[in-house]
């Protein structure tokens, strides 16, 4: 569980990261698409690149960091479940 929390962990903070780089080098014009497809969510209106680049991955990147930790957490007995 740690493993696939933690691998989605470090692809998304990698696609997010490289999303400011790219968008950083164009001057945050997001007429131009960019990125992977992230699934059912581009077929709605919330589709665009510039919500995306606010709220999608940040917010993606996030939830699954703390999924991560507390599965994290929960292998090393930290915390305990229930």
């Amino acid at each position: 569980m740690l493993c696939l929390f933690g691998g989605t962990t470090a692809y998304s903070w990698f696609w997010y990261v490289r999303s400011i780089i790219f968008y950083f080098k164009n001057g945050f014009d997001f007429t131009e698409e960019f990125g992977p497809k992230m699934g059912d969510f581009d077929n709605n209106r919330y589709s665009t690149p510039r919500f995306k680049f606010l709220i999608g991955w940040p917010l993606f990147a996030v939830l699954n960091f703390v999924v991560a930790l507390v599965a994290g957490l929960t292998l090393m007995g930290v915390v305990r479940p229930g």
